[in-house]
Order: structure tokens, then C-alpha cells, then sequence
């Protein structure tokens, strides 16, 4: 029994000593940048470390901002973080009430080297429109957008602005973020992020029919191009006459589709409520 109660101690030691032994990164003079995914203003969020460290960023960024914003120098230590941030619907807003909300979400980052040049060292923070919060780091200040929405908007903006115009009186961020909208719904039912295929989507959202992801062949069309980028604007660009008729008139027998929980998008813009 004596030789086990050693063994035990020994192991318990060892533990310990591994434990206290054991680095957390250190990630120091970096700079921060959000990248706003939500279909709606984000206005200002905080990195916290488990140690108490803090990093903050963001201005009020409407939907699809990111990359023009970045603020510095932070140090933030482990792999573990709380994310702090709150939002807004800037249709909603008003000067006695902005109907904001915060949000507080946990976060996980990987160990990462810390570049040599301090202008290298950028956390970028993802918020996606299902409010989970990824963080990446070293980002890139001018990589890709995960969830092109200004891509979007500027494509729909550029080829149907005037049909946008006789079926919404929207002022030009009215516009953008009716468009965010529907590019939030379109990855929040079917993960889309592929411009192309968003580009379609908004576009018979907005402009063909609002429910015309429940035609059952558009259904099944989304079904099937799930994972394969670009291949449902390439079937959407080829659809039939008969379904394009379908879809414009409304004639159809809808089939299910994928919900949204509440709150995940803003509720229709009132007519007269102008906000820039």
C-alpha cells in the first residue's frame, strides 16, 4: 500500500509540475479589426483574456464593414476569450431610443506564432449572422470577406438599381442593408458565401419573389448545391420559363423551408421611417 500511495504522489507531482510548466501565448502590440457579418450596425465589441487583459475595436460598422477599421496596440494573452458586443437596427434607431443590444459569447483560439514586424500582428474578429464569434490571428487587412454582403450590395446596386427603387422607397443605406438582409438569410438557411450565389439570391429575394427559396425545384436546387460554390447561381441563371413565371406570379404550392430563430434577422423596414 506504501509503494502505491508513493506512486500516486508521484504522478499527482507530475501533474502539477506540468501544469505550472505550461506556457499560455502571449500575443503583444497587436492591432484589432472586427469584421461585421449581422444584418445589422455593430457598434463597438471587446476582446477579454482570461487573465483580464482587453482589446477593443469597431466604430458603428453597418452590415458587411470591415477591413478600414483597425485600432492598436493591444496584448492579450492564453487561448481563451469573451467576446463583448452590441448591435443595432439602424431602421429601428431613433435619437430617444437605438434599440441596442449587446451580446457576450466565448471564444476559442488556437495557439498562434506572433509575426516579427508589429504591423503584422492583427486579430481579426468574425461576427457571422447566427451571432458566433471567430477569431483569427495573424489576419490579413486585405483578404477576402467570408460573407461578401458590400460585394453584394454593390453588384445589385450597379445592375438593378431602378427596379430596387420603384418597388422600395429606400434612401442608399436603406438599400444596402435591405440587401444585407437577404444575404444573412441566405447563408443563415443555407451557409451560402459564395458571391456569385449570393448575388442570385438577393436577387430573387428582393426583386422575383420573397418566399422563392420554397418552389420546389429552387428547393431542390439549393438542396443539391450545397457545398459546391457557384453552382446555384449557375442553376438559378438557367431556369426554366415555366418556373420563372411560377415564381413571379406567386403560383405555386410552397414546400418547407429552413427557419430562422427570431431575432437573428431585423424585422421589414416601416415605410417612412428614413434613416440614411
Amino acid at each position: 500500500m506504501a509503494w502505491r500511495r508513493s506512486v500516486l504522489g508521484m504522478c499527482l507531482l507530475a501533474t502539477a509540475l506540468s501544469a505550472c510548466g505550461k506556457q499560455e501565448p502571449v500575443y503583444s502590440g497587436i492591432s484589432v479589426m472586427g469584421r461585421n457579418y449581422l444584418p445589422y450596425n455593430l457598434s463597438g465589441f471587446t476582446v477579454t483574456d482570461a487573465f483580464g487583459n482587453k482589446a477593443s475595436g469597431g466604430g458603428d460598422d453597418p452590415p458587411g464593414a470591415g477591413g478600414g477599421s483597425v485600432t492598436c496596440c493591444y496584448q492579450l494573452k492564453g487561448s481563451e476569450f469573451t467576446v463583448e458586443w452590441k448591435y443595432y437596427d439602424a431602421d429601428r434607431w431613433t435619437m430617444d431610443d437605438a434599440h441596442e443590444q449587446r451580446v457576450e459569447t466565448k471564444v476559442v483560439m488556437p495557439s498562434s506564432p506572433l509575426p516579427e514586424k508589429v504591423g503584422s500582428r492583427l486579430l481579426e474578429v468574425h461576427f457571422y449572422p447566427d451571432r458566433h464569434v471567430e477569431l483569427q490571428f495573424p489576419g490579413e487587412l486585405l483578404d477576402d470577406s467570408r460573407i461578401p454582403i458590400v460585394d453584394v450590395s454593390r453588384w445589385m446596386a450597379t445592375r438593378y438599381q431602378a427596379q430596387l427603387d420603384r418597388k422600395f422607397a429606400d434612401t442608399d443605406g436603406q438599400s444596402h442593408r435591405r440587401i444585407a438582409r437577404a444575404v444573412a438569410a441566405a447563408w443563415l438557411k443555407y451557409r451560402l458565401t459564395d458571391r456569385r450565389d449570393l448575388e442570385q439570391y438577393a436577387y430573387f429575394a428582393l426583386l422575383v419573389s420573397s418566399r422563392f427559396d420554397s418552389h420546389p425545384t429552387v428547393q431542390r436546387i439549393l438542396q443539391t448545391a450545397a457545398g459546391q460554390p457557384g453552382t446555384f447561381a449557375q442553376s438559378m441563371q438557367a431556369l426554366p420559363k415555366s418556373v420563372l413565371s411560377a415564381l413571379a406570379s406567386g403560383s405555386f404550392e410552397p414546400v418547407a423551408v429552413p427557419a430562422v430563430p427570431d431575432g437573428l434577422l431585423p424585422s421589414p423596414r416601416v415605410d417612412g421611417a428614413r434613416h440614411g
